[in-house]
């Protein structure tokens, strides 16, 4: 569920950039993929130049939707599973290029889409790139003091470039396994 999350994401900012900065010449614009390996290679020659990276380096459970029920009813059955766990994406979108007025640019286009586009879902996406589950997202912007992005760009190595973090809520994870199932109790006798 976390990579069809990411990847509806990112169709469809893949396809608002496209529409608005029609001259670019990728097919590609928008990559998933880990922003520290790009550090590491460095240089003009970087396949990831010239993209706009997404980057999951964070999660989160959200605790306040933790206490489902734990029991169903489905087809006359009573059913035993665990409620799904509701998770919180930390999303880091940089953008690497050569110039940097350009990247900016597009961290500018970037943060347009999610401003126009709180809530980002597979039913909604056209062409949703073939995802088959019920995927729904709601994106905000997440600052960072400096000390935190201090150590965020420690911990990934390398030289800060132009960047945006979003938390992405409410990507529920549930497994597909039935933990136990009983029947209905219907009637209750009590004796006396």
């Amino acid at each position: 569920m976390i990579i069809d999350a990411m990847r509806l994401i990112q169709l469809a900012l893949q396809r608002y950039i496209l529409e608005v900065e029609p001259q670019l010449e990728l097919a590609q614009v928008v990559l998933i993929d880990n922003i520290a390996t790009a550090q590491e290679l460095g240089g003009s020659n970087n396949q990831l130049n010239g993209h706009v990276v997404m980057s999951l380096v964070n999660l989160q459970e959200e605790t306040i939707l933790k206490n489902g029920s734990n029991y169903r009813l489905e087809n006359g059955r009573t059913v035993y599973q665990n409620p799904p766990v509701y998770l919180n994406l930390f999303i880091l979108f940089s953008v690497l290029h050569n110039q940097h007025e350009t990247a900016i640019q597009l961290l500018s286009r970037v943060i347009e889409f999610f401003q126009s586009q709180k809530e980002i879902s597979s039913f909604v996406t056209p062409g949703n790139g073939g995802i088959s589950k019920d995927v729904r997202v709601i994106l905000e912007l997440y600052s960072l003091t400096f000390d935190q992005l201090n150590h965020l760009w420690g911990t990934l190595g390398g030289k800060q470039v132009p960047f945006v973090l979003y938390r992405a809520s409410l990507v529920a994870l549930e497994a597909q396994k039935l933990q136990g199932e009983g029947s209905v109790i219907s009637e209750m006798n009590v004796n006396e």
